[in-house]
């Protein structure tokens, strides 16, 4: 049988992190149901921006909001949907973050593959850490679509990292992502992915590179601090803005490499065991 659901991406404008100006909401149904992923910041352009897509498209209120991670680009947003009075899930890890950006009375949660109703069909909710500790991806295997978060974006790589980020797991999520039955990828920020699996090999290969660039440095210096390894892989190559975000990134993979007994942290200084 025909599906009826559709998915639609939304970009809501969001003060995010360069070069991405807007935050991907999606809004999946029918005339008769619909749910939304991912709300943005708790700005009245959220509640434009969505009443607008679900007034175009002739859809109801949705059932409910479910949110993928709890940052502040993708969450606070629903501040401005309470009047819908519909419930907001995530994963239990996410409450925390989640209620740092934004009070909310009640959040349900979600646990890996559990199964949301929407029309005929079910929306697969998939724990895939990396990003965050509770960080979900959505999977709607009738159209073989993943609704990743901030787990794939399309332009670039994710940023992972302190406190909540784990490289390792990283790794492991995208080869999970890789292992589903794929035609496209909603990311969090940018366009739809239309080539899934060479864009997965493109975002692990940049990480494996990345790891192998850090061993490189610390082989030929003498013990660097975090932001000395930082300022040998990124000067000159990013906006100033995501400066912070390239430290925490960088940490993370010598996180990782002290795990794998690849690197030494002496203090403040990480060396190379080799």
């Amino acid at each position: 049988m025909k599906s009826d659901i559709s998915v639609l991406r939304i970009p809501i404008p969001t003060p995010t992190l360069w070069p991405y100006t807007t935050t991907n909401s999606y809004i999946i149904g029918n005339k008769e149901e619909t749910l939304i992923i991912d709300t943005g910041y708790n700005q009245p352009i959220t509640r434009e921006t969505l009443h607008t897509a679900l007034k175009k498209h002739e859809l109801p209120i949705p059932k409910a909001i479910l949110l993928t991670h709890g940052h502040k680009d993708h969450s606070p947003g629903v501040k401005q949907l309470l009047d819908w009075q519909i419930p907001i899930f995530a994963h239990p890890l996410e409450e925390p973050e989640i209620r740092r950006n934004v009070q909310i009375d009640h959040l349900h949660y979600l646990s890996d593959h559990e199964e949301i109703s929407i029309g005929d069909e079910s929306l697969i909710a998939l724990h895939l850490p990396g990003h965050s500790s509770g960080h979900l991806s959505f999977y709607l295997p009738s159209k073989k679509i993943l609704l990743a978060g901030d787990n794939l974006i399309e332009k670039g790589t994710s940023w992972i990292g302190t406190p909540d980020g784990n490289m390792k797991d990283y790794f492991i999520t995208l080869e999970k992502i890789k292992s589903l039955s794929l035609t496209m990828v909603g990311p969090g920020h940018g366009d739809w992915i239309n080539n899934p699996y060479e864009h997965i090999d493109y975002v692990l290969n940049r990480r494996i590179q990345r790891e192998e660039q850090i061993l490189q440095i610390l082989k030929e210096n003498e013990p660097l601090l975090l932001h000395e390894i930082t300022n040998k892989i990124y000067a000159g190559h990013i906006h100033p803005s995501n400066k912070v975000v390239a430290e925490k990134t960088t940490e993370a993979h010598l996180i990782k490499l002290i795990e794998e007994r690849k690197v030494i942290q002496n203090r403040n200084a990480y060396s190379s065991y080799s």
